[in-house]
């Protein structure tokens, strides 16, 4: 697989520059083309998409199936809605209560992680996607024996959990990352996953340090710029 190449290069990460330029250079390969009726406001959704998409390629979730999702932020809520439309039961844990009401505008189930009717060692299926060291052991709280725990997230941190937990219970801990564009793009077009809920607030180009200010200092889960006037 391409992406696990031993040489590998990937924009703005490992040894090639990143986006914020005038122009950049891809292979065509790297290319994908966005149809005419996905708005530029939801293609730039592709990526983490196709992350959130990439689940379903690596194991099996049966129609009906409890899931449990760690974090109510961008990728949670994308991981979420791509389950949920895959025909599972899913349900959107988290500790904020804005992000937790976000997940059940957008007609997802969602809980506090502390709620009592949050059953431990209850979900076969739990995906990770808090960004904090902490999520891996509240997943593994949450998974049943011989249950599978599903990483997402990527963090600075070390995380430390006890690891008898995978032993005794058997548990599956399997890791994901970046997924099929393509099958990303096909969900957008038919609407299926909605994305524009998630977008905060839109800057114009020029007032991109502005736009990480406020990315840093408010409550957001999706900022934009856009070069188009008037926006």
């Amino acid at each position: 697989m391409k992406r696990h190449c031993a040489n590998r290069t990937v924009l703005g990460i490992i040894r090639h520059q990143g986006a914020f330029a005038e122009f950049v250079t891809l292979p065509v390969a790297n290319l994908h083309e966005v149809p005419a009726d996905i708005p530029d406001e939801v293609a730039v959704f592709t990526e983490p998409v196709a992350a959130a998409a990439e689940i379903l390629e690596q194991i099996p979730v049966p129609v009906g199936s409890p899931v449990a999702v760690l974090g109510a932020g961008r990728l949670g809520l994308l991981v979420a809605q791509v389950l949920c439309h895959a025909g599972a039961a899913v349900t959107v844990v988290g500790r904020s209560a804005w992000k937790l009401d976000a997940a059940r505008s957008l007609g997802l189930q969602a809980a506090f992680a502390n709620e009592n009717s949050l059953r431990q060692r209850s979900f076969p299926l739990v995906v990770e996607a808090t960004s904090s060291p902490q999520g891996l052991e509240a997943a593994l709280r949450l998974a049943e024996p011989r249950g599978t725990v599903v990483m997402k997230s990527t963090f600075h941190e070390p995380a430390h959990f006890d690891t008898a937990k995978l032993v005794v219970d058997e548990i599956t801990l399997l890791g994901s990352r970046c997924g099929n564009f393509q099958t990303a793009l096909d969900l957008l077009k038919t609407g299926a996953i909605q994305v524009r809920p998630l977008i905060s607030k839109v800057f114009p180009l020029a007032a991109a340090l502005q736009a990480f200010e406020y990315l840093n200092s408010s409550p957001c889960l999706k900022v934009l710029l856009s070069n188009r006037a008037g926006t």
